[in-house]
């Protein structure tokens, strides 16, 4: 008889970068680009440290499983703070178990409290399985605005 397993979702504080390197790790290889380890500590580090985003970790039995990390933005249009879900991950072997969902729900728990007017992520046109959960989960596919992204050396 397979047990139930128990998702707890906390906020990360610069002590959890070693537990959660592996899935910036996994994060990125997803989105094909090289590991390159000095660099994001460096990057995880420097956020946790200058609280320039906002991180949830998730353990499935006390395990690390997967990681959301989230930038404050403002809008303009609305007066109002605006938050950006840049990432959202969960190690392969705990995809499937509800996991993915808890910490989008946690995300957006976060953005209503701070009394934010949004909330908004970008996703892979390939990432369908991404792409089933947001719209589960109520989120809605952007058609009133296009993206563009400006070349930068």
């Amino acid at each position: 008889m397979e047990t139930a397993s128990t998702i707890t979702i906390r906020r990360a504080t610069p002590s959890d970068i070693d537990a959660i390197l592996p899935l910036v790790a996994g994060y990125r290889v997803f989105y094909e680009q090289p590991p390159d380890e000095p660099r994001e500590r460096a990057f995880i580090e420097s956020h946790l440290h200058n609280h320039t985003s906002t991180v949830y970790v998730a353990h499935v039995d006390g395990e690390t499983a997967g990681f959301a990390q989230l930038f404050k933005t403002y809008s303009t249009v609305h007066l109002e703070p605006c938050w950006v879900l840049e990432d959202l991950f969960v190690a392969e072997e705990y995809r499937h178990r509800g996991v993915a969902g808890a910490l989008l729900a946690r995300a957006l728990e976060h953005a209503r409290d701070d009394g934010a007017a949004g909330m908004f992520l970008e996703t892979a046109h390939d990432n369908v399985a991404a792409q089933a959960l947001y719209e589960k989960s109520g989120w809605k596919r952007e058609t009133r605005f296009i993206k563009y992204n400006a070349p930068l050396p």
